[in-house]
């Protein structure tokens, strides 16, 4: 089949969605597939897709822009749309229309579909040609919400492993924290991320004077309920907040584990990250990360802190069972998750659409 795809991001900021997105069109594009980014020219995978050297046309602001670019892409001869987005999806309906090719959507999100007027139509079955799902627990929020089972293909976030084996320890990096143990959690710091728990999980384990410091990597709008709070449990000393950080991978490579308490989640390339590299993993049990541990890691409650501060007690000590998890989540990594397999399995979705058509 060949393949001609104009992928439609309309986010202006950066997160995981965004490094998938730049990752699998990277890739496409290595294959010799040709591949159109559109995005806003103001956003910030914009410069980054130029500079990576990928076709990138600007996100249209107003009904005149919608019919350039219209026009733009109607001169690639396009076979498939992919948006990756809510608000790409509303445009990727109106070109769907223009163009005459099909449009199917990525998902990564777990929350439910809206029932409102406005998402019944974007999502229809009789719009939208099909919908690739990050994960299994994506795929059924997407069933319950009256999507059809069957135009739904999981091909899962990415990651890669080749590049994550090459990056090194670096002992220097523990240097500051002594002989502790060092854990760590990655991401925005929002709501249902929920980093209060990890707070929490830390005054415990401070009470019995186990010997960890914790860093935390991200920014956002509980920053400084986090930071109030860290400091009435006497955590001032031992309860680092990064800020952002861009070599997140680097910094997840030095830890003795990872915490990640999210409440929801479609699936978690931090977590597949810290499988691949060897960094046990702690979390709470919202279904996108149980899916991707597949049994490799500690799980508990999201409102349970003494058993998520247990578990990283265990995964520190019990040096048998920490290695046998590691091991086996590093072969699983390997095995499901690298971006090659998101590649191949982008490309049969993309089939399994026109081959219904």
């Amino acid at each position: 089949m060949n393949v001609r795809v104009a992928h439609l991001h309309a986010n202006r900021n950066w997160g995981g969605g965004e490094n998938q997105l730049l990752a699998l069109a990277r890739r496409l594009h290595a294959r010799g597939i040709f591949t159109v980014l559109v995005t806003p020219a103001d956003g910030a995978l914009y410069p980054l897709a130029r500079r990576a050297g990928l076709r990138t046309l600007a996100f249209p602001d107003g009904s005149a822009a919608r019919r350039q670019l219209a026009l733009d892409l109607e001169e690639f001869s396009l076979t498939h749309l992919n948006a990756h987005d809510s608000d790409s999806t509303s445009l990727g309906l109106v070109l769907r229309r223009k163009l005459g090719i099909p449009l199917v959507l990525t998902r990564r999100i777990a929350s439910p579909l809206r029932r409102n007027p406005l998402s019944r139509w974007k999502y229809s079955p009789r719009r939208l040609d099909g919908v690739i799902a990050v994960s299994e627990t994506v795929r059924a929020v997407l069933v319950r919400g009256g999507y059809p089972a069957a135009r739904i293909q999981v091909v899962g976030d990415g990651i890669d492993v080749a590049a994550l084996a090459r990056i090194p320890a670096e002992p220097e990096f523990r240097a500051p924290y002594g002989g502790d143990f060092v854990v760590g959690g990655l991401g925005s710091l929002t709501p249902k991320k929920n980093w209060m728990l990890m707070v929490r999980a830390a005054e415990i384990l401070a009470r019995e004077s186990f010997p960890v410091r914790w860093l935390l990597a991200g920014d956002g709008p509980d920053r400084a309920e986090l930071e109030a709070a860290i400091r009435r449990a006497g955590l001032a000393d031992r309860f680092h907040l990064l800020g952002f950080r861009a070599d997140a991978a680097r910094l997840l490579r030095q830890l003795d584990a990872l915490c990640f308490p999210s409440r929801m989640e479609g699936a978690s390339v931090a977590v597949r990250e810290a499988m691949a590299l060897g960094v046990p993993v702690v979390a709470a049990d919202a279904p996108g990360v149980v899916e991707s541990l597949a049994g490799h890691g500690w799980t508990s409650g999201a409102d349970d802190p003494q058993a998520l501060a247990d578990h990283v007690r265990q995964a520190l000590t019990d040096v048998a069972l920490r290695q046998a998890r590691v091991e086996a989540a590093r072969r699983h990594a390997q095995a499901q998750y690298d971006y090659e397999t998101t590649v191949a399995g982008t490309l049969a979705a993309y089939a399994a659409i026109e081959g219904r058509r």
